[in-house]
């Protein structure tokens, strides 16, 4: 076998190791059979997730022009962008341990491994959005319906979003 061909199934092991060893430390362990403190974080977790995607949409519903067309898209971000870093950072935390809890599983789940691409890509979208189209607000910020890459922005956001949410219910399911 050429060497290209045992680089994705050494990788593969490796990952499949690290999770094996991931989920065996005994804090993963201890939170994986705790009646209570797993449903909690889990609880957690799916709070921060309401407190990130309202936000998100009423934003990117602005972004589209769909909502709040009478107002600023400066004035709707500085309302609902804190909220939305505040759920991405309870999120993140409370995924890494659920994660940590359940590595085997989640690195078995095609699901996950949707959710994890569809974050990336949602993250790479707002990443985009804030870094290029935002520093052209003084252009547009009162206008009813923003220039096509905003709303662009805020189209794909919503379906990003959407797949996430979808994704992470399934792969909860199908633990």
């Amino acid at each position: 076998m050429p060497c290209k061909e045992k680089q994705p199934i050494l990788m593969s092991i490796f990952l499949l190791g690290f999770c094996q060893w991931l989920q065996q430390l005994q804090w993963a362990t201890a939170l994986r059979e705790s009646s209570l403190a797993f449903p909690v974080i889990e609880g957690t977790h799916l709070l921060g997730l309401a407190f990130i995607l309202g936000p998100v949409l009423m934003f990117d519903l602005r972004l589209s022009g769909l909502a709040w067309r009478e107002h600023a898209v400066s004035k709707i971000a500085r309302i609902f962008v804190p909220y939305s870093i505040a759920g991405a950072l309870l999120m993140f935390v409370t995924g890494i341990l659920l994660f940590c809890a359940e590595a085997v599983k989640c690195y078995n789940s095609g699901w996950f491994r949707i959710k994890v691409v569809l974050l990336i890509v949602a993250g790479l979208n707002a990443l985009y959005f804030h870094t290029k189209t935002q520093s052209t607000w003084a252009a547009w910020d009162n206008r009813p319906t923003p220039p096509p890459n905003a709303r662009m922005a805020g189209v794909l956001s919503m379906v990003f979003w959407a797949g996430v949410l979808l994704a992470g219910r399934w792969t909860a399911y199908n633990l």
